[in-house]
């Protein structure tokens, strides 16, 4: 198969799974996007509040792993 036949397989057969997760590395070192406080790198007043920090996929659906990440979200910018 060329190139071009393979991507046009590959659009249509394979799809995400879930919740798309990782795409906003958090951490402290220089490749992480978010810092460990959900701030954006290099963006003041800036947070990330979603799946996209997530590190890993996780086994089951995201939903209850947002509203965890949301909650201390919410409780960093209150400050707690």
């Amino acid at each position: 198969m060329d190139e071009p036949s393979i991507a046009a397989h590959a659009r249509t057969h394979f799809t995400s799974y879930c919740h798309l997760v990782g795409t906003c590395m958090m951490g402290e070192d220089d490749a992480a996007v978010v810092d460990s406080q959900l701030r954006v790198r290099g963006l003041a007043g800036l947070r990330v509040a979603d799946a996209s920090v997530i590190p890993s996929i996780p086994s089951g659906n995201t939903n209850a792993t947002v509203y965890a990440i949301a909650e201390r979200a919410a409780e960093l910018l209150r400050g707690a």
